[in-house]
């Protein structure tokens, strides 16, 4: 007996530490598994419809990969699992039970014509004389409303009444306007006052020491994911112009702003022949660490300051 219950605890520890080797070796993967992406745009020659632009993203060893692509006006997606086209299954199953649909409504539209096609005569004649009988109904009912009708001076009378009504309700609303002038402006100081609290909170908050070094550390670490995710690899070469060259003059200063991005690997020229122009080709490569933004998290997570500001946003303590 002592030696069966052995071999069950036996198994289930074995099974157990399975269980977790897997889960410790899919945590491993997402984290330490990187993440590649690269993307493409080229337009040469042609108009903005005709551009050509294409993407992918793929993990596991290209075993999970995603992709798009867009040319000559036309979108297409593909989702592969190890090879299997998701995607493609899903449209294909959505089909067939559209299809199925479709079928099963012009079922069930030939069995309702066909009985309506069964209805006896007699059942007819009865709904056209019932309707007939409530026509005559109505018209009989709507011959008594107008014989209630009120003659011209009554309704004359009821002008005045409802005039004089109407006047002296607006009287009451302006008398009513004026006796809340005293609250009203009492409560425009009030809103004034809080809006000035408010804004000394804010600015102490945001002068305060810790807040400053809490922002520092989080802009640095967030620059530092940044230059994480940014693309290794980047290539390409783009022409652009306008009619006024001014405008080109300050596209291109703005472009120079993100040469520390693309370490000048893109080649821009500027074309000053007073044309609109947009042209080029552009190829991007990349890979996510997903450990790196995971690190980034916890550094932030447990940095003093970044606490003492999310503390202080909490309960907006002076």
């Amino acid at each position: 007996m002592l030696h069966i219950l052995w071999m069950l605890i036996k198994w289930i520890l074995i099974l157990l530490g399975v269980v977790l080797g897997l889960v410790l070796i899919l945590l491993l993967l997402i984290l330490f598994c990187p993440v590649r992406y690269e993307g493409m745009a080229a337009k040469e020659g042609v108009p903005f419809r005709e551009a050509e632009a294409a993407g992918k993203v793929n993990w596991l060893f290209r075993g999970v990969s995603f992709s798009i692509k867009y040319k000559d006006g036309t979108g297409h997606q593909d989702l592969r699992v190890f090879g299997i086209p998701v995607l493609s299954l899903m449209e294909k199953y959505r089909t067939q039970k559209a299809s199925a649909k479709e079928s099963a409504e012009k079922k069930e539209n030939k069995v309702l014509e066909t009985a309506e096609q069964q209805v006896p005569e007699q059942e007819k004649e009865i709904f056209e004389e019932t309707a007939e009988e409530e026509f005559d109904f109505s018209q009989s009912a709507e011959k008594e409303e107008r014989n209630f009708a009120y003659t011209t001076e009554e309704q004359h009378f009821e002008k005045k009444q409802n005039k004089t009504a109407k006047i002296w309700g607006k009287l009451k609303e302006i008398k009513e306007s004026l006796s809340n002038l005293p609250e009203f402006f009492r409560r425009i100081s009030l809103t004034i006052r809080r809006i000035c609290d408010k804004i000394d909170w804010w600015k102490a908050f945001f002068q305060h020491p810790r807040t400053k070094a809490g922002i520092a550390y989080a802009r640095e670490k967030m620059w530092k994911l940044l230059r994480h995710v940014f693309p290794v690899k980047i290539n390409g070469h783009v022409e652009f112009g306008s009619e006024d060259p001014s405008v080109t003059g300050t596209v291109l200063a703005l472009l120079g702003m993100t040469m520390p991005l693309h370490q000048n690997r893109i080649e821009i020229v500027p074309v000053f022949e007073n044309r609109n122009l947009l042209e080029g080709k552009v190829s991007v490569k990349g890979r996510i660490y997903c450990i790196v933004p995971v690190i980034i998290l916890l550094e932030l997570y447990f940095n003093q300051d970044i606490k003492y500001i999310i503390r202080r946003w909490r309960h907006k303590e002076v």
